[in-house]
């Protein structure tokens, strides 16, 4: 029997596959230096993290895959927190590198040059990654059309649109299909939401009321959360109330203006003023972190606590990191800086990943044995998909950056790209 709700096991992975990108051959992934911008230098050890975190959380998900065939939260709370924290500083990653460029545009970036640079930074990793996906689904249904050919054919097309449309849950009436992704496709969708409202928001900037708007924004968000999980949250097995899902929006929406917030104060000097760059603010940042784990694994419903608690206290940890925190130096250490870079791979392959590892014969009975059997494989499987995200790393999106990059000075463009470094999203 394997005990999914031991912590220990996460905590040796990430050992394990940062050791594992300390190696000589990981040094490849150091192409990209450190920015000049220390605010962005932070960051540039912080996603590696991240990634990794939401991998350890789709193991687990995997594993009750496995037992249920259904793809689905797991009741592991330590690890269903560490995916949603992941991915909410995923998201404000992705406000803060955007807000902070148009900031420094004055609100008048190169709009071309940002959605050229979006779709060749983004796309190439997103299309290796679909295709494989579609020929894994072509090789479970046994190479048959199970569903007319045009709308086989529609679906897969839906899915290789970069995430800008929400894609068709199966291809060929393959119900798994997203399960081989590990699902992780839906965030890429909110992005491409948020980069085609940028036009409209860089108003703000130009008008110099960035700060007041984006505050503005994150309480309106905060008061929608309070609003509607007023007459209670989510319960394990009930059915949520439909004001709920206006809760769940406004969460995602504060995940990306919090990031947005964040590049506003960092603009107006907040930041400097404050010395978030010394060691004690380091624990402040680690404290904020423990106290979301905290209100998250409190109760197994999801409520106006967790809710209104997730941003605000990550938001401080990331404005912290932003500010030029290294968290005493972790965040510059080699093998967060490389799997930082190799970041979206990690995030776009885990599914992969997963899938072919428990392809080889016997390595699912083996991982269904016991708890430390599972954790040996699906650290192996880390260690697999760290080395598979640097190959696509090197091959796949480093020359789909270096295209948009041409194309953008063949068509004329005299601003560099706002190229921001992706999410996994």
């Amino acid at each position: 029997m394997v005990d999914i709700h031991q912590v220990w096991p996460y905590f040796v992975m990430m050992l394990a596959t940062f050791a594992f990108a300390w190696l000589p051959l990981f040094r490849r992934a150091d192409l990209i230096g450190p920015q000049l911008d220390k605010r962005t230098d932070t960051l540039d050890g912080l996603r590696g993290f991240l990634a990794m975190s939401v991998f350890a959380t789709h193991v687990i998900v995997h594993y009750d895959y496995l037992i249920t065939g259904v793809w689905k939260p797991s009741a592991a709370q330590f690890y269903n927190t560490a995916g949603v924290v992941s991915v909410s500083v995923f998201f404000m990653l992705t406000g803060f590198l955007f807000w902070n460029k148009l900031l420094k545009a004055d609100g008048r970036p190169g709009w071309k040059d940002l959605y050229i640079g979006r779709v060749f930074r983004l796309g190439p990793m997103y299309v290796v990654a679909v295709l494989v996906m579609i020929g894994v689904v072509a090789y479970r249904t046994g190479f048959q059309w199970r569903v007319p050919p045009v709308q086989a054919i529609a679906s897969a097309l839906a899915w290789l649109a970069l995430g800008i449309v929400p894609p068709p849950p199966t291809i060929n009436g393959y119900t798994d299909t997203g399960t081989i992704l590990a699902g992780v496709t839906w965030t890429l969708f909110f992005e491409w939401l948020f980069y085609f409202s940028l036009p409209l928001l860089a108003f703000f900037v130009r008008r110099r009321r960035h700060l007041m708007f984006t505050g503005s924004v994150v309480m309106l968000c905060l008061l929608t959360i309070l609003a509607a999980t007023w007459g209670g949250g989510f319960e394990p097995g009930v059915k949520p109330r439909p004001i709920l899902l206006l809760a769940v929006l406004a969460e995602l929406i504060l995940m990306l203006v919090s990031g947005v917030f964040v590049a506003s104060l960092l603009h107006a000097g907040f930041g400097a003023k404050l010395q978030l760059h010394k060691p004690l603010w380091a624990a402040v940042a680690l404290a904020c972190i423990v106290l979301v784990f905290a209100a998250m694994l409190s109760t197994r419903s999801i409520g106006m606590l967790q809710l209104l608690a997730l941003c605000p206290l990550t938001g401080a940890f990331f404005f912290i990191v932003c500010s030029g925190n290294r968290l005493f130096g972790v965040l510059s250490l080699a093998p967060a800086r490389r799997l930082s870079n190799l970041s979206y791979s990690i995030y776009l392959s885990q599914g992969l990943a997963m899938v072919a590892v428990f392809a080889i014969p016997g390595v699912k009975t083996y991982a269904l044995s016991g708890t430390v059997q599972f954790w040996i494989v699906n650290i192996g499987c880390g260690l697999v998909l760290c080395l598979s995200a640097l190959a696509t790393y090197l091959y796949v999106e480093e020359p789909g950056i270096r295209m948009g990059k041409r194309i953008i000075q063949r068509l004329g463009s005299k601003r560099a790209p706002l190229g921001a470094v992706p999410s996994p999203t």
